[in-house]
């Protein structure tokens, strides 16, 4: 049987001034396959990475990241080396299918 897909939608920038919101979001979610979607964020900081790499270090369950192709989350992305330890992706089809979701419907 396949696991709930839980995802975590936040957009415009993420920063310390949302550390609250993205913080309490991240201790919610119950294991399981966990989609991080930023598609439609702006950009991000050091404090949202650091917590992003911790929510994956705990969480019981794969977890992929949604980003824009290009951009400044790309970019930032690439010079931190998020891609190195989490598994990020630019298409939503390809973040599916590393989650083992068989499509977008699937998210509730």
């Amino acid at each position: 049987m396949q696991s709930p897909l839980h995802v975590i939608k936040l957009d415009g920038f993420i920063d310390i001034a949302r550390y609250p919101e993205f913080r309490d979001l991240f201790e919610r979610i119950p294991h399981g396959a966990v989609l991080v979607d930023l598609s439609d964020a702006e950009g991000v900081d050091s404090i949202f990475l650091s917590e992003l790499l911790l929510f994956k270090r705990r969480h019981v369950g794969r977890v992929a990241v949604l980003i824009p192709e290009h951009g400044l989350l790309w970019r930032v992305f690439e010079i931190a080396g998020i891609g190195r330890r989490l598994d990020v992706f630019t298409q939503r089809k390809d973040a599916l299918r590393a989650l083992d979701q068989p499509d977008w419907q699937a998210i509730s």
